[in-house]
């Protein structure tokens, strides 16, 4: 009975009809719908309900095949009323009158029930004693059911126009609703239903129920649970089903068949003209095609023709030869281009044929790609070119116009790809000039991770390019663009950084910034500088932040060496600017749904959180990078921000997923490799620290000899001497922690020497230790690191504890759990949490404050809240604060605990002055 789930009102027709046959009035009731909607369920049910009501039942079924076996059908039909009946033929009036009669009479002495299933398929004879019958039935105790299948051509006899005509009923079965979907599919998984899961059900089935068992039986063997039902469901086959389909569509006519596979090929809700014209209809063939797929169930009704069920174009599109699949997307293709379709409809029909190589596809093609950027689908964009050069794109300049066009469009999401196409445009390409601005497509943040051939061939065009005098008043950015590039990658080796401040300085004391290449040279320049130190912070900030001046907050400057800024401006301790305008592209880029600018971006970001101390936010951020699939095709220098957030933060799941992008990759250039820090984070936290050690001083040594100088850029001296510290070997440290306070105080920026200070603070003892530790959170309080802060402040809290000056080194220790807690770094707070602890049970009573001793007592004793501010002339909220703060002293959990330790407090506390 699960079938028949929103029946109500069939069944109680049928069954106020058996009820007037047992009381001598017989009806004709005809159950008619399209394929798949419960006919044949519903005469199923009727049996058991005929016999309730004393009618004896008899069935048969039409069947395509059996169509010329005469009277096969009243066979079916009457055999167990008269088991001797001879219905071999002929077959004349007087044999079909005897039959009647026989019916007739068996009637009056017991009412009957006949069902006939499939009746369009019913064998002509058969259909001339029913049509008869039909004519008699008001006379007798029968009740007479057929189902037909509307849609069906053979339905469109006119004898079955004509039953239908006399019948008592016409019952049309609709669609189930989304009540009794939920019912049937709460029926079929034995369960409640899950609101998604009926909802997907009924959405995918339409209320079908040959669809819904078929769907529910899927998901019953499956085990009827899912976190996503909407896919579960719309990942089903259904094989049964389609094939079931397909041979209720083979029965149409060929117009009808002709039609379905166009709108298969075009898509639901396509043009009913323009389905009809790939089809060969005329409009009179394409309505009467439309209205019979209607009728069968397998088109919605509306203004546009469209497969009511997903499954039923897909069994229609699959059903489609090879040849007919290539013929008709081609022509489809002409058509959706004549009629002024949007470009990208008549590509989706190009892409699924073999065969693209004429120059009208090819500018199809094109021009959907061109749609597609505009409607931020990069990837559909890139399907579109990458297409054109498959089928054979014309050779020389422009097929490499076509390959630079498409790697404009694979920047966004497939980086690695474009700079490919790129060097394969620079093959393309005859003169230098044109080989330096196709050079702009390439990332400059990915040219140092190529392969060096690669990077030989765009050094080779800023040779030639060099080498070529230029006209009066030529454009002079292609030669400014390839050597920031070239420049960016350090591709020369480590005498580049070094000269990059003579460079600067051959610009003039204000570098020109009016276009986006002198810009970038100057970004170049400027960072280069940086990393060498060969500029103080207070030299560079300005120029960096003017430079910021010029940019609007793009997602395309990741494109650019532009990124480099927010290194330079982390370095000098100058983000305020640089801070909203990352994320104000930031949110760009969100919007733009393009993952490598996201990506790249996120990178900045990840850097400046570092910079401002924000280790929670940063180490969320360095994993949405990862997570936007950075690793795959950002070279590991690229990778910087991550790097140092696994280190700074001493995260061991970004170690582990840094180590696993890039374990087995291979450096290219003379760059440091950050390769050496991963490991040496990972040796970290496995707790092998002389390993660790190692890599880091590897890392020093290779940062030495390509001329990276600047701490403030990354501080592994610092790493180093704590890993020292950590074994237990501090004297190590003292060689190089002062090497790194010297070159911090020359470079001036307050965070890397406040970082340095506090170092080599925690390496000396005694009072110049507390010196240099009070010096750094001094130094500190201009920069805009709270981490440092952090850091110093329990270092200072501790070895002020150490030496027996509690109340200050409470301070320190309080101030420094707040910013650790604050900053997301739980570790450094629980050690001065567990500092704090210690002091105060090393103190006792001696912690407290006059204040909280009179208040301590005075709870110790019993009194309340209330009594104690009445009895000291404060406020109930400074009782409440200062009883907090002696619990937390003393280390009980509250007033039973402190009784333990009346003792020790004043017994009989003065009003507080």
């Amino acid at each position: 009975m699960a079938r028949l789930f929103g029946r109500r009102r069939e069944l109680a027709a049928l069954t106020a009809a058996m009820e007037a046959a047992a009381r001598s009035r017989g009806s004709l009731l005809v159950v008619t719908g399209g394929i798949g909607t419960g006919r044949t369920a519903l005469l199923r049910a009727l049996p058991p309900l005929a016999r309730q009501r004393g009618l004896r039942v008899l069935g048969a079924s039409g069947a395509l095949l059996e169509r010329d076996l005469a009277l096969g059908v009243v066979d079916q039909l009457l055999e167990p009323l008269l088991p001797g009946a001879a219905f071999e033929p002929p077959h004349d009036a007087r044999f079909l009158t005897e039959l009647l009669f026989s019916v007739a009479e068996f009637s009056s002495r017991e009412p009957l029930l006949l069902l006939v299933d499939d009746l369009q398929w019913a064998d002509p004879a058969s259909l001339r004693w029913l049509d008869r019958l039909t004519q008699r039935l008001a006379t007798l105790r029968i009740v007479l059911v057929v189902a037909v299948r509307e849609g069906d051509p053979d339905a469109e006899q006119p004898r079955i126009h004509g039953m239908s005509d006399r019948a008592a009923h016409v019952l049309r079965l609709e669609p189930l609703s989304p009540a009794d979907t939920a019912a049937l599919v709460a029926a079929r998984l034995d369960r409640p239903a899950d609101p998604a899961l009926a909802a997907a059900c009924h959405e995918a089935c339409a209320g079908n129920p040959l669809l819904l068992t078929a769907v529910l039986a899927e998901l019953a063997e499956a085990g009827g649970k899912f976190a996503d039902p909407a896919g579960a469901v719309a990942g089903l086959r259904l094989p049964a089903v389609r094939e079931r389909l397909l041979v209720a569509l083979e029965a149409q006519p060929a117009p009808v068949r002709a039609l379905a596979k166009a709108l298969a090929l075009l898509g639901d809700h396509a043009d009913p003209e323009l389905a009809g014209r790939l089809a060969g209809l005329d409009e009179t063939g394409r309505s009467e095609a439309v209205g019979a797929l209607c009728r069968l169930g397998l088109f919605s009704c509306g203004p546009s023709p469209a497969f009511v069920h997903r499954y039923v174009r897909e069994a229609v599109e699959e059903s489609l030869s090879p040849a007919e699949q290539e013929d008709g997307r081609r022509r489809a293709a002409v058509l959706l281009h004549d009629a002024g379709y949007p470009a990208e409809q008549a590509a989706a029909q190009l892409l699924a044929t073999s065969w693209c190589q004429d120059g009208w596809a090819a500018e199809v093609l094109r021009s959907a790609a061109t749609a597609a950027v505009r409607r931020g689908a990069p990837e559909e964009a890139a399907r579109y070119l990458r297409r054109v050069l498959l089928d054979g794109a014309p050779s020389g300049q422009e097929r490499a116009a076509l390959l630079l066009d498409l790697a404009a469009i694979e920047r966004a999401f497939d980086p690695a790809a474009a700079v490919r196409h790129v060097m394969q445009a620079l093959l393309l390409l005859p003169s230098a000039e044109q080989r330096a601005l196709a050079v702009r497509w390439i990332p400059p943040a990915l040219l140092g991770g190529c392969p060096p051939p690669s990077v030989e061939l765009v050094a080779k065009t800023a040779e030639e390019l060099s080498g070529t005098p230029s006209p009066a008043g030529a454009d002079r950015e292609p030669g400014r663009r390839i050597e920031a590039r070239l420049r960016h990658a350090t591709v020369a080796g480590p005498g580049l950084l070094a000269g990059s401040v003579d460079r600067l300085r051959a610009l003039g004391p204000t570098p020109p910034l009016r276009t986006a290449a002198e810009r970038e040279l100057v970004t170049v320049l400027l960072h280069g500088a940086t990393v060498a130190q060969r500029l103080t912070a207070a030299e560079v900030a300005p120029l960096a932040n003017r430079i910021l001046c010029y940019e609007p907050a793009s997602p395309a400057h990741v494109y650019t060496a532009l990124p480099l800024l927010t290194d330079t401006l982390v370095a000098a301790d100058a983000i305020d600017t640089v801070g909203p305008w990352l994320e104000a592209a930031g949110e760009a880029a969100r919007r733009e749904r393009a993952p490598v600018p996201q990506a790249l971006i996120g990178l900045e970001l990840t850097q400046l959180l570092l910079a401002r101390g924000q280790f929670a936010r940063a180490r969320a951020q360095a994993r949405e990078v990862l997570d936007l699939g950075a690793a795959r095709w950002a070279p590991i220098q690229s990778m910087a921000a991550v790097v140092r957030a696994a280190i700074e933060t001493t995260d061991g799941e970004l170690t582990d997923r840094l180590l696993e992008a890039y374990g087995e990759s291979i450096d290219h250039g003379h760059s440091p490799s950050m390769l050496q820090l991963v490991r040496a984070s990972g040796a970290a936290a496995r707790g092998d620290l002389p390993t660790a050690l190692e890599y880091v001083l590897d890392w020093g040594r290779s940062v030495e000899r390509a001329d990276w100088r600047n701490p403030a850029v990354v501080p592994w001296r610092t790493w180093a001497a704590g890993l020292w510290l950590r074994m237990g070997r501090p004297a190590q440290a003292h060689e190089l922690v002062d090497e790194e306070l010297a070159r911090a105080l020359a470079w001036g920026a307050p965070g890397p020497v406040g970082r340095a200070q506090r170092v080599k603070g925690e390496l000396l003892g005694g009072e110049g230790g507390i010196e240099l530790l009070r010096a750094s959170l001094a130094t500190l309080e201009g920069a805009v690191n709270e981490m440092e802060r952090a850091r110093t402040g329990v270092v200072l809290g501790q070895r002020l504890r150490a030496l027996g000056q509690p109340e200050e080194a409470e301070a320190h220790l309080r101030r420094g759990r707040e910013r650790a807690l604050a900053c997301g770094a739980p570790r450094l707070a629980e050690r001065a949490a567990r500092e704090l602890r210690e002091l105060a049970q090393s103190l006792g009573p001696a912690a407290l404050t006059r204040a909280e001793r009179r208040v301590a007592a005075l709870a110790a004793q019993g009194a309340s809240n209330k009594e104690i501010a009445t009895r000291l002339a404060v406020g109930t909220r400074a009782v409440e604060k200062h009883l907090t703060q002696a619990y937390r002293k003393l280390d009980v959990a509250g007033r039973a605990e402190l009784a333990a330790v009346a003792h020790l407090l004043p017994g009989d506390p003065q009003p507080l002055g």
